[in-house]
């Protein structure tokens, strides 16, 4: 009997509402607040990919699409005036 109040007992999760009112009940029914979800972890993994990517074509002198680590190197430290960038667009 325990394990039957236990498994249609409602003070544990949210009751069945109306979606527009589901935050209201998320915030009275919810013991510890939920930390709102990034995109950090996608973006490190990518980073990380890339400079992989960069550290391997460095190493043994390929090219991807008719670029070079020296091209890519020389394309970061740049100077680039955004004024004109914007004006030819």
């Amino acid at each position: 009997m325990e394990q039957t109040r236990e498994m249609y007992n409602d003070r544990r999760s949210v009751p069945a509402v109306h979606p527009r009112y589901k935050a209201a009940y998320h915030q009275i029914y919810e013991d510890e607040p939920s930390l709102p979800t990034g995109t950090f972890g996608i973006r490190l993994f990518l980073c990380l990919v890339l400079f992989a990517a960069f550290v391997s074509m460095d190493k043994n002198g390929s090219e991807v699409m008719r670029v070079d680590s020296s091209r890519i190197m020389n394309e970061i430290t740049s100077d680039i005036d955004i004024a004109e960038v914007w004006r030819e667009l």
